[in-house]
């Protein structure tokens, strides 16, 4: 979830990178309500609110991953 320009929070539909690429990423590496901060290119309907990753950054212990799709 992230808030819109209006402050309107949105949830949005993001997609990590294949299961190879994943290295080191475990169901355990991220919790439910770990305040993350995620940058990647948004799917072509705006209104979809959708997003393919491409890094993610937990600022409290500065856990970081980033990566392509192939």
């Amino acid at each position: 979830q992230a808030p819109d320009d209006q402050g309107q929070i949105q949830r949005w539909a993001v997609e990590w990178a294949a299961a190879g690429q994943l290295s080191g990423i475990t169901h355990d590496t991220l919790k439910p309500g770990d305040h993350v901060i995620i940058t990647g290119n948004p799917g072509r309907t705006a209104e979809d609110h959708r997003l393919r990753m491409r890094s993610i950054l937990r600022p409290k212990d500065g856990f970081k991953w980033s990566g392509d799709f192939q």
